[in-house]
């Protein structure tokens, strides 16, 4: 009788998230990171590419509209991740799209295309989606781009995350519906106020395809190695 063959995941690294995902990510996933201002979106995606060429050696490229490349790397020196180490030795590539010239949609995912055919990459993040789409002008431009990305990013077999921004005080997030849909999985990080009026974070995963996944709220910490999902407890 055949064997039929155990499914390969991608770990993400990330301490606490991959027993809550059957082990890890399936190759082309295409990952929504959705949350509030300050619940460690740049933080838990930084880990997602640092963790894929310093422990798996798998290549991967970080785009951030949301800081400079130097401010980046200096933050995240502070949880040991020292990219300019990694992009020496080729398994990593930051890059800075709002510093790109002739900055529009298409220059935006050339650029990106360009940065994962220069090492290789199989992971990207882009923090933010949010920004990034913002030179879709019309709705329409906006559900088409989308697809494109997700089919481009599938078909050269890249993990992907993307981070969206929630507006402080909003219940939901704007815009945010053909995302969602193309979207393999999503996660969300949200802060909230403890009984000892305390503000702390939780994690969730909103959904993840092919996954028998966690669905309950998780207990998120920052430690000096980044973010620590922790296991449920009632």
């Amino acid at each position: 009788m055949a064997t039929v063959p155990t499914e390969v995941r991608l770990k993400t690294g990330i301490p606490g998230l991959d027993p809550l995902i059957q082990g890890g990510l399936q190759k082309g996933d295409f990952i929504l990171l959705l949350g509030d201002l300050g619940t460690g979106k740049t933080v838990f995606s930084s880990q997602f590419v640092f963790n894929s060429a310093k422990l798996y050696n798998e290549k991967a490229v970080f785009a951030t509209f949301e800081e400079d490349t130097r401010s980046l790397k200096r933050n995240m020196l502070r949880f040991g991740m020292d990219f300019d180490a990694l992009e020496k030795e080729g398994k990593v590539k930051v890059l800075d799209l709002e510093a790109l010239e002739g900055r529009g949609m298409g220059s935006n995912i050339e650029a990106l295309l360009g940065a994962l055919d220069d090492i290789g990459a199989r992971r990207l993040v882009v923090d933010s989606l949010t920004a990034f789409m913002s030179g879709a002008e019309a709705k329409f431009d906006y559900s088409f781009l989308m697809h494109l990305i997700y089919k481009t990013l599938k078909r050269e077999g890249v993990t992907t995350l993307m981070t969206v921004s929630r507006p402080q005080g909003s219940a939901v997030v704007p815009e945010v519906g053909v995302e969602e849909f193309v979207a393999d999985g999503i996660f969300e990080l949200r802060n909230y106020v403890s009984r000892d009026v305390e503000i702390k974070t939780q994690f969730l995963i909103r959904k993840l395809r092919g996954t028998e996944h966690s669905r309950k709220f998780h207990s998120v910490l920052f430690t000096p190695r980044g973010v620590e999902i922790l296991p449920y407890t009632p």
